[in-house]
């Protein structure tokens, strides 16, 4: 047989074709970069929700400039040309693996740009996270890359390597990052906080003066409960601007955070000296002054309403004052005016029909959730569909509407699978809520969210062969999807012997998000179940400082009772339970160690 030369004389040929057009190709494709897509901007809707990669506000990867052209090898420009190819036809997967593969390979700035553009597209932050450091590295004065690098370095919880982020943007005029840096250590322990104040504590020399510097640094110190420090700083700026808002909203928050009520409200009182017309400094205030004096608070914000010409979010927010003063009639009264207008109706709608279900009037409490429309609510609203259906005997007309649901809205088709498989469960087992996940993905191939939520049916089955088969599903499609990473180590940690397997996969979990409580419990767990009782122990309490949940109790008092501090295990069993008292984890626990409390 004489096949193989024939295809090794083509393969030599189109490789030197592929040679003689890759510089034409390599213009090609950093000339089409400058019409990548930008980064979305954040509409977070809590102030609590701290920014991600793909929330960033100002800046974005639009890649607007040319880049040199150099010769790539035959691989190089091959991948880019599939990836080339791919994105005009609509496979960004595979647009954005080649892409990616490449960034990483070359280190070349226009092909990592490249990479940014689709990944930000798609909205791919695990991508987006890798890419941003890679694109920050190769272009260290690019401030869009910059920008990347920070939020996927603050993300991560590599405070030190955002801050030096943050701190080149600074000199470059824009401070926001110092200000935002804080917002990712809220729901830490004061060990991380600590590590970023010492990052602004070493910079206060080079920065002394500037507002965002000092505005971030008052904020770190304000979580680590240094008010009069906090406080401090934020005087700086005040002395010399009394008219900043911004700095004005932080001292008062600083007082409220100190338990100093009457001097935050004087702050806001000040503020509004200088800025009288400031719905932000007029919302604080109405908000500190409602904790003590509702009548107040109703008064200042029915003002508030009247002289604002667009004034349907402060009639909302008037309509949940009258609920909270329990004056339940002048609240109705304001939602049906907006619905009437037309406004916020799915607001509206949504709080009528909480106020319905609190009077147990159900029929009213449906009519009103059937009316919500506003995606944000949408969920919420279906999730009370369901659950009064189902409590009233009415399960396969809960199942009707889900089912009605993923067909008006195919976006969210997997967020109501789930939605009816939670319902199943409740209802009639996981065995039905098997059945219908497997629909959902019989329609929606390699979904992560119905992969990862039939996976959790896998377990409570008994099924660990399935579980895993989902789990590695998703890691397979996004190898740094952490949930699936930490869920697949902690099943085989708890489920099987194979507990050098499980380790070797939380700690993947624990470095892309090191900070994250429960996975800080499976690393613990682990750790225990490999008689790493120290280690263990150093894991499992920080994380239940972190996140006192009742399972993370139930680990930790089990560790304590195995190394002899029984007294101890007892008090956080004891602590748990009260708070907790069907906890299954938890009773489990003390049944296979035969405990009473």
């Amino acid at each position: 047989m004489h096949y193989k030369p024939l295809v090794t004389r083509k393969l030599t040929r189109l490789r030197q074709q592929l040679k003689s057009i890759a510089p034409a190709f390599a213009v090609l494709t950093l000339l089409t970069a400058c019409a990548s897509p930008e980064l979305r901007q954040s509409t977070a809707n809590n102030t609590e929700v701290t920014p991600s990669i793909t929330d960033t506000n100002n800046e974005t990867p639009s890649v607007k400039r040319d880049y040199p052209v150099r010769p790539f090898s035959t691989q190089t420009f091959y991948d880019l040309l599939v990836a080339e190819i791919a994105g005009t036809r609509g496979n960004l997967d595979l647009a954005l693996e080649n892409y990616q593969r490449q960034a990483l390979a070359t280190r070349d700035p226009g092909v990592v740009a490249r990479a940014v553009g689709t990944a930000s597209y798609q909205k791919n932050n695990a991508a987006l996270q890798e890419l941003g450091v890679l694109w920050a590295e190769v272009e260290p004065e690019n401030l869009q890359a910059r920008n990347m690098a920070f939020y996927a370095q603050a993300q991560q919880g590599h405070f030190k390597l955002a801050f030096a982020h943050a701190d080149y943007l600074l000199g470059q005029n824009n401070g926001k990052y110092m200000v935002l840096l804080p917002s990712y250590t809220t729901k830490l322990d004061n060990e991380q906080r600590l590590i970023l104040l010492e990052q602004y504590q070493a910079s206060d020399k080079k920065h002394s003066g500037k507002r965002d510097f000092l505005l971030g640094k008052a904020l770190i110190l304000t979580q680590l409960s240094r008010h009069d420090e906090a406080l401090s700083a934020v005087r700086s700026i005040l002395n010399r601007q009394a008219s900043d808002q911004p700095a004005r909203l932080v001292a008062a928050q600083i007082l409220h955070r100190a338990e100093r009520p009457d001097e935050a409200i004087a702050e806001l009182q000040q503020g509004l000296k200088h800025s009288p017309k400031s719905q932000q400094l007029q919302l604080q205030l109405i908000r500190f002054v409602a904790k003590n004096d509702l009548p107040l608070a109703i008064e200042k914000m029915t003002a508030l309403a009247l002289q604002e010409d667009d004034n349907d979010k402060f009639k909302l927010a008037l309509a949940l004052l009258h609920s909270e003063n329990l004056d339940a009639e002048a609240a109705r009264q304001i939602y049906h005016s907006l619905i009437d207008k037309g406004h916020m109706a799915s607001q509206a709608h949504y709080q009528l029909a909480q106020m319905a279900e609190q009077r147990s009037l159900l029929d009213d409490a449906l009519q009103h959730y059937l009316q919500v429309s506003d995606t944000a609510l949408l969920l919420q609203a279906t999730s009370r569909i369901s659950q009064i259906l189902a409590s009233r005997g009415q399960l396969d007309d809960a199942r009707l509407h889900l089912h009605q649901l993923r067909l008006d809205h195919p976006n969210h088709a997997s967020a109501f699978y789930q939605l009816e498989s939670q319902l199943l469960i409740a209802r009639q087992g996981h065995q039905s809520a098997q059945t219908l996940l497997d629909e959902g993905l019989a329609e929606h191939p390699d979904n992560i969210e119905l992969l990862y939520s039939r996976s959790l049916v896998h377990e409570k089955l008994g099924n660990i062969a399935a579980t895993e088969k989902d789990l590695r599903a998703i890691i397979e499609q996004d190898t740094d999807n952490a949930s699936a990473l930490n869920a697949l180590g902690y099943t085989l940690a708890t489920r099987t012997e194979r507990y050098d397997e499980a380790l070797e996969l939380i700690q993947r979990a624990v470095a892309i998000k090191p900070n994250d409580p429960a996975i800080q419990d499976s690393l613990g767990w682990v750790l225990f179940k490999r008689g790493e009782y120290d280690k263990a122990l150093g894991h499992l309490r920080a994380a239940m400082h972190t996140m006192p949940d009742p399972e993370v109790a139930a680990h930790l008092g089990e560790v304590l009772w195995t190394t002899g501090a029984e007294d101890e295990a007892r008090s956080v069993w004891k602590n748990a339970i009260n708070n907790n008292p069907s906890n299954e984890p938890l009773l489990d626990t003390l049944k296979r160690l035969n405990v009473q409390l």
